[in-house]
């Protein structure tokens, strides 16, 4: 899956961005502001999000160049990913993905269910398939069912909708950097685009945190007690 934001106005918004901003490449001008930005923690890090689904072709042949990406990140980038709130191919990732998350079995089994879903043609999106499949790949269904019952889960699966209601990701894989600028679709240049927005961003939060900084104590100027004959005198009793 893969939409391109056609409505001419949003197109002219991503060309003014890309030049603002100095980014270049074929995907410039993909790059769409988020009205409103959306919070980022202020932790010093540059927030990078995916959203994805695990029916999306697009989304399965970025993962290779996600994990690539990943590896020369430095630590000043945190990468997450958002399951997308529209099924692709029938899959509904987001209680997928968080059930897992909660299990501990999504760095296991993420890049399988993509293989399984795009390259094997498992119809994850049918109940008993997904369950037999997960109890073929050692996720017991019984297990699975529970989680996704849990108050946990429910809480992530409400706020994962509610994110891609508030990123306006309409379209799968779509990125967003620091919750203002936004790309959708992949290609050669996309990570090269996306490390421009970091850096952007990066140098943004440098400069607004200089002039809050403490700037050097200045020398305190001694001041000379006043002449003793210019002591207001006390009444005495």
């Amino acid at each position: 899956m893969f939409a391109r934001f056609a409505h001419p106005a949003r197109l002219l918004a991503a060309l003014f961005t890309a030049a603002v901003l100095g980014v270049s490449g074929a995907q410039a001008a993909q790059v769409l502001p988020l009205n409103p930005p959306q919070p980022v923690e202020n932790d010093g890090k540059v927030e990078v999000i995916e959203f994805f689904a695990y029916g999306c072709h697009a989304c399965a042949n970025a993962e290779p160049m996600i994990h690539a990406w990943l590896k020369k990140q430095p630590p000043d980038v945190k990468f997450r990913r958002v399951p997308s709130v529209n099924p692709v191919r029938g899959i509904d990732s987001i209680p997928l993905f968080f059930a897992l998350e909660a299990m501990g079995q999504v760095d296991r089994l993420h890049q399988k269910i993509f293989d399984a879903a795009n390259l094997e043609n498992v119809m994850l999106g049918h109940q008993p398939t997904l369950l037999k499949w997960l109890d073929k790949n050692g996720v017991k269904p019984a297990d699975y069912e529970s989680m996704l019952k849990s108050f946990s889960v429910d809480n992530k699966i409400k706020r994962a909708q509610r994110m891609n209601q508030d990123y306006r990701a309409a379209s799968t894989p779509f990125f967003v950097v620091d919750g203002r600028y936004a790309l959708s679709g992949v290609g050669p240049e996309t990570f090269q685009v996306i490390d421009q927005l970091v850096e952007q961003t990066r140098q943004k939060m440098k400069a607004a945190a200089a002039p809050a900084a403490a700037p050097a104590a200045a020398k305190a100027v001694p001041v000379k007690a006043a002449p003793a004959k210019d002591a207001v005198k006390t009444k005495q009793p």
